[in-house]
């Protein structure tokens, strides 16, 4: 990988440099321009001998200032990865003293420049993975059977698309995404990426699906309340955006629940139901609820979650039986529907649901 060397990148290296040795440095571009120095005069100028070291791959000395050839006294030295000359560092000084950090800055270049490879590689992985993903996720038609020929193994998998998104201000989220990729990199997975601003995307293979989900108690363990999450069918991969789709109504079914996480395969009717527009659940509730107080509502949940138990929902309201009829009745009267009348019940039974 051509390492491209920015002004920034430039400057760090003689900051670092001059920390160590004490003098003044510059760094020239191989057409001779002073991209970065300690001598903040120089930068921009144009350096002879930095140009001719950059052109020929040989040490440079200077003996004396040459002001009109916009170089000082000093010893300048190409910087050479993979036999490709990338820049030149030049140490500003008597050529006799200061010649003998020559070995000393080529090795800071060196590591500075194998470290901001190493980066940029690392970057250029993640960058590739995440077009995978989005390809994926988006339905990208070419893209993934380009994917599907180039990459057979992952064609033959089903997948299972899992979202996972935090809140503005969550401090963790760095050490998340970091522990979500050490987790998918130890399981030999491929597909997963973050998407700015909140949001994490695995793609779990079927074959190891069952070791990625007995993780999830210990990240509900580590990370929740911060983060929730919604778990996709499983798919075959031309259809990877199906149970990306799933996902997201299961990562909304959690937010509204106020639980870590749902899976798509456990929502059942919510599946309908969350597939619905947000203004479409909301008049539909007004609709059906717009006659009744909050505590009647409760009622009615407990009375659903109860399974239209009058005993049981009594018991739990700390009320009298007939006093729970009563009530039941009067919202019967309230709403034109008798929440003991299984038709009537359905439509109560939605419209009160917390989440919807």
């Amino acid at each position: 990988m051509k390492v491209r060397i920015t002004d920034e990148l430039a400057q760090q290296i003689v900051d670092s440099a001059k920390a160590v040795v004490g003098w003044n440095i510059n760094f020239i571009d191989c057409q001779g321009r002073v991209m970065a120095s300690t001598d903040s005069s120089r930068i921009g100028a144009y350096h002879k001998a930095g140009h001719v070291a950059a052109r020929t791959g040989q040490v440079q000395t200077v003996q004396a200032d040459l002001p009109d050839e916009g170089v000082s006294k000093g010893v300048n030295y190409p910087i050479v990865m993979g036999r490709q000359v990338l820049g030149v560092i030049g140490i500003t000084g008597e050529p006799a003293v200061v010649g003998q950090y020559g070995f000393l800055l080529t090795k800071i270049c060196e590591v500075f420049l194998k470290e901001y490879r190493l980066s940029q590689e690392a970057f250029s992985e993640e960058e590739h993975r995440s077009r995978q993903v989005m390809a994926l996720i988006y339905h990208d038609e070419d893209t993934i059977q380009q994917l599907a020929e180039d990459q057979p193994e992952l064609a033959g998998s089903q997948y299972a698309a899992a979202i996972f998104r935090w809140h503005e201000g969550f401090r963790q989220a760095g050490a998340f995404r970091q522990q979500m990729a050490d987790d998918c990199q130890g399981l030999g997975m491929t597909l997963y990426t973050y998407i700015y601003p909140n949001t994490f995307v695995v793609l779990v293979p079927g074959q190891v699906y069952p070791d990625w989900e007995r993780k999830l108690s210990r990240w509900k363990e580590w990370f929740y309340p911060g983060i929730l999450a919604g778990i996709g069918t499983e798919e075959p991969f031309h259809r990877i955006h199906e149970s990306y789709r799933f996902a997201k109504m299961a990562l909304q079914a959690a937010a509204d629940r106020q639980v870590f996480c749902i899976h798509a395969d456990e929502m059942k009717l919510a599946f309908l139901l969350q597939s619905l527009d947000g203004p479409v659940r909301r008049r539909y509730r007004k609709d059906i609820c717009q006659h009744l107080t909050d505590h009647e509502i409760h009622l009615l949940q407990v009375y659903y979650q109860q399974n239209l138990s009058i005993q049981e929902t009594a018991r739990i309201l700390c009320i009298h039986k007939n006093t729970l009829q009563y009530r039941l009745k009067r919202i019967g009267e309230a709403t034109g529907l008798d929440p003991r009348v299984f038709r009537d019940a359905v439509t109560l039974y939605i419209a009160t649901l917390p989440w919807f």
